[in-house]
Formats: C-alpha cells, structure tokens, sequence
C-alpha cells in the first residue's frame, strides 16, 4: 500500500512541475520575445522573427526615449499616476475607517452605493463625461486624466480598505482610547499598522490601472500632445510607412518595468505589513498600548 501510496505521489509531483514549467513558458515567452525584439532592427524583425538578435540595437531604446517622445510621456504618467494613487490611498483609507468604525447610518448601504459604480462600464459614460469636464473648462491638462482616474479607483479601494477595517476588533482602538488616545491617534498609531497589507494592495491595482490605462488618455488627450501618457505615446510608433517594432518593444519595455519594480517593492511589503500587524496586536491586547507611539 505505501509503495502505491509512493508512486501515486511521484507521478502527482511530475504532473505538478509539467504543469508549472508550461505555465512558466506561456507566461516568460511574451516577455522575452518583448525584450529580445526591442534590441532588433526594423528589418533583422522580419528576418529573424524568433530568434536571438544577431546585431544588438541598443539605440532602439535611446530613439524611443527622445524621437519617440517617451521621456515626455513618462514624466506625464508619472505626475498623473502618482497624484492618483496618493489621493485615491489618502481618501479610501479615511473613508473607509469611517464606514467601517465611525458607527455611520447606513453605512454598508452607502459603500453598496458606491460599488455600483464600479459595474458601469468606463466606454458606456466617456462622452458624457467628456463633454461635462469640456463645459467646466478641464480639458486639455493632466487634471482631466487625474480626476477621472481618482473617481473610478475609490470605490474599489475603499471596499478593501473597508473590509480589512473591520476584520480588527474593536478592543484593539478601545485600548487605545483608554490609554489617552485621540481618535486622530488611534487611527494614525494603531489602524495604519495593521492596514499595510491592504494599503499596498490598492496603491498596486491602482498604479497598475492609471499606469496602463489607454482608452480616456487617448480621447482626453487628443487636444493636447503635451500631455499624453505612455500608453497613448506608444501609438506614435505607428506610422504610414508601418511599424518601428525594434522602438514600439522598446517603449513597451519602458512601460512594463515600473509595474515591474512597484509590484516587486509592495509584494514584500505585504508579510512585512502583516508580521508588524500581528506583533502590535499581540502588545495591544497584552495592555502595551503605549508602545503604539513608538511604532
């Protein structure tokens, strides 16, 4: 029976890391074929599709950077993208700590209300909403990115952040209370600490959504070539004559590698948020309360 037992676990783990390294290779093909293009010439692409580059066109990426115009766009997404996810962070947070511990009316009924929002599809109100931000005058600039963009991540973000807030016991902020804590205070010294993990899981949805967003950029934008964001600069590679495929993958290059590195610096941001929220509950609970101000 063991030696059943033994081969049916042998054959399981072969079938597990058969499965595993294709999923690796659907998954890494597409970025390497990205990145190995982006050193090719516009005519060694057609030639040498899938192969490795024969003569390595680094100027690819420096052409892409100022003929393409894509330092301007990133110092646009940049602006737009970090004004966004800072705000959209600073209002969910405060709205849902007061949803969730504020004893507000209704309050899973309003956070209900906002949701609804989130199932209305962006393409269904552009129109709308573009022709509402033309009348007040807030077209043309980044501020007709950055409001929109803030609008559409709230409801999502405050939903997470509302449903961790909850998950704390109330005893945990009592505590606090008792030892002469503000509500300012508690909220700041004790429901923060426990909140990383779901403060790094907004900012990445959120930078991942803004960073990439392509559709209201384009339209938004159309009046203003100064303003335009990377995703909407990437379609400047597309011209009569075709496609420069050495630069667009270049350029694309460029827009992956801030996902790459923020979702790489929050990832182990989220055990660290969790480990710091499983010690301060611990001295909390304990009565340590006043170790909370030196954290």
């Amino acid at each position: 029976m063991s030696d059943r037992m033994f081969g049916m676990n042998k054959w399981m783990k072969v079938l597990a890391y058969t499965v595993l390294g294709i999923y690796t290779v659907v998954v890494a093909y597409p970025i390497l074929f990205m990145f190995f293009t982006s050193f090719k010439s516009n005519k060694e692409f057609f030639v040498n599709l899938f192969g490795l580059p024969q003569n390595v066109e680094i100027m690819n990426y420096a052409k892409a950077w100022s003929v393409g115009k894509l330092g301007t766009y990133f110092g646009n997404s940049v602006v737009v993208t970090g004004v966004s996810v800072a705000v959209t962070t600073i209002v969910s947070l405060l709205g849902g700590y007061a949803l969730a511990k504020l004893y507000i009316p209704k309050a899973n009924l309003i956070m209900d209300a906002f949701m609804v929002f989130n199932f209305i599809p962006g393409i269904a109100i552009y129109i709308s909403l573009y022709s509402m931000m033309s009348r007040m005058h807030l077209t043309g600039g980044r501020i007709s990115l950055i409001l929109p963009y803030i609008a559409w991540q709230i409801p999502f973000s405050m939903y997470i952040i509302k449903q961790y807030f909850e998950t704390i016991p109330e005893e945990l902020i009592e505590s606090g209370r008792i030892d002469g804590c503000t509500e300012f205070e508690a909220f700041f010294h004790i429901m923060l600490p426990l909140v990383k993990p779901a403060i790094a899981t907004i900012i990445v949805f959120t930078f991942i959504g803004n960073w990439g967003e392509l559709m209201w950029a384009n339209i938004t934008t159309a009046s203003n070539a100064l303003i335009k964001t990377l995703p909407v600069g990437l379609l400047n590679f597309k011209t009569e004559m075709g496609v420069e495929w050495g630069q667009y993958t270049a350029g694309i290059c460029m827009v992956t590698l801030p996902l790459m590195l923020v979702f790489g610096y929050f990832q182990k941001y989220f055990v660290s948020g969790l480990t710091n929220g499983d010690n301060l509950t611990i001295k909390i609970m304990r009565g340590n309360a006043n170790e909370i101000y030196r954290l």
